[in-house]
């Protein structure tokens, strides 16, 4: 009997040394964009005396924006399971015709804008839901028509010139930009809708269930569609960000966009699979991309090391998550 109450005892001492060892896994692995952004300051700012300043915020504040803007979109379509890799096209769409339609007045062109977004949105989810296509190949489909639109329609980059929109675009209130104040202003209300209404919940039960949705009247189709939409609309709300910004737009822009996105709202933390992450993590994962890159350009890094570096951590970021959860380390 003895033996036996101390064998058990020390298989309950194992099980919670483990359950600790794992709860302090599963803290860190959660943690990890905020120690990443830690050391990530802390490092640049030895090395470059500029970089920890608030000229630097506003910078960075600044470059995150317009990809940030189109990163909400992208990762309401990542919810449900999907991708979207024509949102670099048609944000430059939606800059060019921004920049087209100024002569007939700002609120025409800010709405031609903002609708082309939505009615490319609405294609490629009406492809989706409806002919059953793979998010992926339609939109690399859309894109590659995007790609030849926005060249048909402009010979090359154009530009603004004398437009208050532009002094808006440039904007500061205490060294935060207006165009900033917009991207966290739709990062609050995205999250909100998200996590505290019906329409949040329907996401992440496509993502996460399918099946289930069905069982519970929830249209898997509508809510693809809507997803695709709300993407399409988050697009050209950032062709409009980043036009005002520069001043300009460019037929050229699109294909770089959706592998920074794309990148920034997994390194957030939202699955691919769908059905769990939200906007918040997005905004984490593309603040610590564009802290990153500011820190590289002002070490004179070139591009494409700097593209590496961040490939590396998204990808060992990425394996650790998945060797912790195989293993039942980390709970979430």
């Amino acid at each position: 009997m003895n033996k036996e109450k101390i064998g058990t005892a020390r298989d309950g001492n194992i099980n919670n040394t483990v359950k600790k060892k794992r709860s302090v896994l599963g803290i860190f692995y959660n943690l990890r964009i905020l120690i990443l952004i830690i050391i990530v300051i802390v490092l640049f700012s030895s090395m470059s005396k500029g970089f920890f300043s608030l000229n630097t915020l506003n910078s960075i504040l600044s470059l995150m924006s317009a990809y940030g803007t189109i990163a909400i979109g992208q990762t309401i379509v990542i919810l449900i399971g999907g991708l979207d890799v024509s949102v670099g096209y048609i944000m430059s769409i939606s800059g060019l015709l921004l920049i087209k339609m100024m002569p007939y007045g700002v609120p025409v062109a800010v709405l031609i804008c903002l609708l082309s977004g939505i009615f490319i949105g609405f294609l490629n989810g009406l492809i989706i839901s409806r002919l059953r296509v793979n998010s992926l190949i339609t939109t690399i489909g859309m894109g590659f028509l995007l790609g030849g639109v926005a060249l048909l329609i402009s010979d090359g980059t154009i530009h603004i010139k004398d437009n208050p929109i532009v002094d808006f675009g440039n904007g500061i209130f205490w060294y935060i930009p207006y165009i900033a104040i917009i991207y966290l202003a739709l990062t609050a209300l995205v999250q909100y809708i998200l996590k505290r209404t019906t329409l949040g919940l329907k996401f992440y039960c496509v993502g996460a269930d399918r099946l289930s949705c069905t069982f519970s009247g929830i249209s898997n189709r509508n809510m693809e569609l809507f997803a695709f939409i709300l993407s399409g609309l988050f697009a050209s709300l950032g062709g409009f960000i980043y036009s005002i910004k520069l001043a300009a737009a460019s037929p050229l822009i699109g294909s770089d966009v959706p592998i920074f996105v794309i990148t920034a709202v997994l390194l957030g933390g939202t699955t691919i699979g769908g059905g769990y992450g939200d906007v918040v993590k997005t905004l984490s994962g593309i603040f610590l991309i564009t802290l990153i890159t500011k820190g590289l350009t002002l070490l004179n890094v070139e591009a494409y090391f700097q593209n590496m570096i961040i490939g590396v951590i998204l990808i060992s970021l990425l394996f650790i998550g998945r060797k912790l959860t195989t293993k039942g380390r980390l709970f979430v």
